[in-house]
């Protein structure tokens, strides 16, 4: 049980500045104007030995017209929810996290002065302790100009700061694996469009990066649509759900969707199935409707005409009655 832990939400989007498209971690345009500042890389990653050292550069950028002073520090991070939304930790002596390396990375210096338009350098030194264990371990660095901060929807003053994500990765015996938790879409629809969910959990002792598809076919085996995933990071032992929509409105029968995905330095996959129909029964309704009124009507309309027309055998019948009698009455002359 983690206990009086200082949990900051990371003003996403202001906050950080970074982007829900690399699960909260690329720059965001949007923050950075808000603050005049760069964080140059948005995502830094390092791969070093158990006790040895690795030393990066970084740099912060300026991009407002008043000068900014600038304090830098290195913070631990959980992601605790399926839409990798990032959550500030403090560490102390009550937190524990396989995950952690803030306590690795030294950055020199920890406050610039940056001019208009300036750009400075710092350098990110990561020292590996000796029993660090091989996978992803991960920090934030933030970078906070001082005495600027953003209202939250509550009214509430919160700081706001950008910052580079640190991916360490310890060499070793990875354990790589995935699993889809779930993959759903509604099994019966009159129209599109239809909505895909699934949610993928990374079991590994490093982040992944699926890559993949939604493949759908209809009854007889032919591709209906082909939807891209998005491209993002998953933590290690977090989630992330994926949502796709396939934008057509009339469709017919059942179909087939695949949840196709690769994932890992070796090429793993992650696959789910389901199936689903679409059968616009209100429209089918009408139109069997409307054939049998246009079938009624001609089975009306060819009686009618029977009706009317004279009665051929009988006339027949008639005229050849009328013969005989005629030469009945020649022959009695």
């Amino acid at each position: 049980m983690i206990k009086n832990i200082q949990i900051k939400i990371l003003f996403v989007g202001f906050s950080l500045g970074f982007s829900l498209l690399d699960l909260g971690f690329a720059r965001s345009a949007n923050a950075q104007a808000f603050l005049g500042v760069s964080a140059i890389p948005p995502r830094l990653e390092i791969s070093v030995e158990p006790g040895k050292t690795v030393t990066k550069e970084i740099k912060v950028r300026n991009e407002s017209s008043t000068e900014k002073i600038i304090s830098t520090q290195v913070k631990d991070f959980v992601v605790v929810d399926d839409l990798g939304t990032p959550i500030q930790v403090e560490s102390t002596g009550d937190f524990s996290n396989r995950w952690a390396a803030s306590s690795w990375i030294q950055v020199s210096a920890t406050s610039l002065k940056l001019k208009p338009g300036e750009t400075k350098t710092l350098m990110v030194t990561v020292i590996a302790p000796e029993d660090a264990l091989p996978g992803g371990h991960y920090a934030i660095i933030l970078h906070s100009p001082q005495n600027e901060t953003a209202l939250s929807e509550t009214g509430s003053l919160i700081e706001t700061n950008v910052g580079t994500l640190v991916y360490v990765t310890i060499p070793g015996d990875i354990k790589e694996s995935a699993m889809i938790k779930d993959f759903s879409a509604p099994q019966f629809s009159e129209y599109g469009p239809i909505d895909f969910h699934a949610t993928v959990t990374n079991l590994s002792d490093i982040h992944i990066t699926p890559v993949g598809q939604i493949a759908i076919t209809n009854s007889l085996g032919f591709k209906t649509a082909t939807l891209p995933l998005e491209t993002v990071n998953i933590f290690p032992y977090t989630s992330r759900e994926y949502r796709q929509t396939l934008n057509r409105k009339l469709m017919l029968g059942r179909f087939k969707a695949q949840f196709v995905a690769v994932y890992g330095t070796t090429g793993q996959l992650v696959n789910a199935t389901l199936f689903f129909w679409v059968i616009p029964w209100r429209l089918i309704l009408t139109v069997v409707a409307i054939l049998l009124i246009i079938i009624l009507i001609a089975k009306l309309n060819r009686k009618s005409k029977i009706d009317k027309s004279p009665d051929s055998p009988k006339v027949e019948e008639l005229e050849k009655e009328l013969s005989a009698l005629k030469k009945k009455y020649r022959d009695q002359k």
